[in-house]
């Protein structure tokens, strides 16, 4: 099919089959834009009568217009191929994204919100999906769910009904139990279905999202469908609040009547748990709960510090006689223009002469397009991902967790590879699981891993802990053997400036300008140190350095809403400071005292009369 004309759709490449027939990325040669080019045909078993229904059905899923379902453009025949245009969703999985232990709860709460208002759209429309799953919910860059294949699920699902007759192994080819998990009671006794059962399927996505696994489980598609019918689902783990198991107990309740009766039922009872959930990350130990970035300080016990002292700075072990390595030490790929796309991007990266995450990720990205088992340049892929958060270019902590996959990938790809460690140690840190840090450092060092990211992960380690003593310590020590690693030196910008050395923190700022005068992080931590003393002019000018491309970073807005409360300019000050940035603010260790300041000055604006706050450390700093 690949370089054929569908109608007026250009085949361009096959990018997945199913049940249903076979996906195409394909080009509109009418409106000149990519789509998903969904074929039916001989793969997807059904006949004359299905594909009828099909088109009948693809063309009512048409008139829906909701932000997280996938849009269907048309549907038709030609040369007796039957062919479904729709909107073309970059993203990931959900399955994909589900750790084993989970997502963090409020993570698997928002998506569960908006996937039960994509429902709630579709029913109130006549529209039911009938195969609902999380591989049928593709999460954006952007981390915003899009529902995919709305009324468009196969009516004639094959040998369904054997299947779940079957004591065959899951793994034989052929069975449906993908689909089969989260099949409801009714589905299975041949029952009618209506939009409850949609409701089921989430149930068993809300589920799967929150702990990792699935709560009909059995080694043949007999053994599930038995437990569908007549079993109660597994025990939710210690960590999910009980106000999301209790409505997660209803969608899977197994009499239709005894479940929610509309989406907008679980979307509402969703929303009414949201702001009480105590904990973001699934946790290790029941009773422990955490937020990400951001945790209470802690003493670490001696024995645990000593052993990282004594780790940090050892000695990159030799390659072996005859290896070869990259610039940074590291494997490199057998694909030589690989390699030379992987030094490009180290370009980019915290030593280069520019700091550019975008162009850093495209090299990354031609790097693994020509190699996709090159670990090096996966783990430092996955490190891009947490850029994203780290410098505000996205409020969605679902980066953290893809950073996390790409990690674990690149480790199945390569064991050897310290970068994935070292890109682990950073994503455990800034998801507060601080105990599993120690071991993912040990093993990137050990590696050959010995560059300053994995050791800048322990200044941070020490900050988090609240021992800035420290923490500028052995930031001064990276900066002494890599002094062109400018993170090191904004930590300890930051570090000091956190101490009341504002003159020795702009100090450590303005020789990183000197060295890339654009930094947008940069600016805006002098912009902040300025502020703390009172400097406003010399502030709203390090503001206004910033590129007009950057100044959408949430994290700029949040200094930006900041200053403009100094200033007193409170109209824009709130309209700076929207919802979105809030919820970048949630998920950044140090947005929050940013925020509950920003408030102080906009009280104290409040009971002026809109006057303006006095300079300084009116704001609490």
């Amino acid at each position: 099919m690949v370089g054929r004309t569908l109608a007026h759709y250009l085949i361009l490449e096959k990018v997945g089959a199913g049940g249903m027939g076979v996906v195409y990325r394909a080009r509109d040669t009418l409106l000149d834009r990519l789509v998903a080019l969904k074929v039916v045909g001989e793969q997807a078993q059904v006949g004359a009568n299905a594909q009828e229904r099909l088109l009948r059905e693809a063309r009512l899923a048409s008139a829906l217009n909701h932000p997280n379902i996938c849009t269907i453009y048309e549907a038709g025949v030609v040369d007796g191929e039957t062919y479904i245009a729709m909107e073309l969703v970059e993203g990931q999985a959900l399955n994909a994204m589900v750790s084993p232990d989970g997502l963090p709860v409020e993570m698997a709460i928002r998506y569960g919100i908006q996937i039960a208002d994509a429902l709630a759209h579709a029913h109130e429309r006549g529209v039911v999906h009938r195969d609902l799953k999380s591989p049928n919910v593709i999460i954006t860059p952007e981390g915003r769910p899009k529902v995919l294949d709305f009324g468009l699920a196969k009516r004639v699902i094959g040998k369904s009904e054997e299947a779940t007759r079957s004591e065959a192994p899951l793994t034989e080819a052929g069975a449906v139990v993908g689909t089969l998990s989260y099949m409801a009671p009714e589905v299975l006794r041949r029952e009618p279905v209506d939009a409850r059962s949609d409701l089921w399927a989430l149930g068993v996505m809300l589920f799967h999202a929150a702990s990792g696994v699935l709560p009909f489980r059995g080694e043949t598609a007999f053994q599930i469908s038995s437990a569908i019918l007549r079993d109660s689902p597994a025990a939710l783990p210690a960590y999910v609040p009980p106000g999301l198991g209790a409505i997660i107990q209803r969608l899977l309740a197994k009499q239709p009547g005894e479940r929610y009766q509309r989406a907008g039922e679980v979307r509402a009872a969703l929303e009414a748990i949201q702001p009480n959930v105590p904990v973001s990350a699934p946790v290790p130990a029941a009773g422990v709960s955490r937020r990400p970035w951001l945790w209470a300080a802690g003493s670490v016990a001696v024995a645990a510090v000593s052993t990282w002292a004594g780790i940090q700075w050892r000695r990159k072990p030799a390659a072996p006689a005859g290896e070869r390595r990259l610039s940074d030490g590291n494997r490199p790929s057998a694909n030589a223009e690989a390699n030379e796309y992987y030094e490009r991007a180290l370009l980019f990266g915290g030593t280069g002469a520019r700091h550019d995450p975008p162009q850093m990720r495209r090299m990354l990205e031609r790097a693994l397009a020509l190699d996709p088992k090159f670990a090096a340049a996966r783990a430092q892929y996955a490190f891009t991902h947490m850029l994203l958060l780290l410098q505000g270019d996205s409020n969605d902590p679902s980066w953290l967790y893809k950073a996390q996959e790409e990690a674990r990938q690149a480790l199945q790809d390569d064991p050897a590879c310290g970068l994935a460690h070292s890109s682990l140690a950073g994503t455990h840190l800034i998801q507060g699981r601080k105990e599993l840090v120690p071991g993912e450092v040990d093993k990137a060092l050990k590696a050959n891993a010995g560059g300053p990211a994995v050791h800048h992960w322990l200044v941070f380690y020490h900050w988090f802990n609240g021992d800035n003593s420290q923490a500028v310590r052995e930031g001064r020590q990276i900066l002494a053997r890599w002094p062109l690693f400018w993170p090191a030196r904004l930590s300890l910008g930051e570090f000091l400036r956190e101490q009341g050395d504002i003159v020795g923190a702009i100090r450590e700022y303005e020789r990183i300008l000197e060295q890339d005068p654009t930094s947008r992080l940069c600016l805006a931590s002098l912009a902040r140190a300025h502020m703390d003393s009172g400097e406003l002019p010399k502030a709203r000018q390090a503001l206004d350095r910033v590129r007009p491309e950057h100044r959408k970073s949430y994290r700029l807005r949040l200094y930006s809403a900041l200053l403009l409360a100094l200033e007193g300019n409170r109209t824009e000050a709130l309209r700076e400071m929207d919802r979105d940035v809030q919820a970048f603010a949630e998920i950044n260790a140090a947005a929050p005292l940013q925020v509950a300041e920003f408030h102080a000055v906009m009280g104290e604006l409040a009971r002026q009369g809109a006057g303006v706050a006095g300079p300084g450390r009116a704001h609490g700093r």
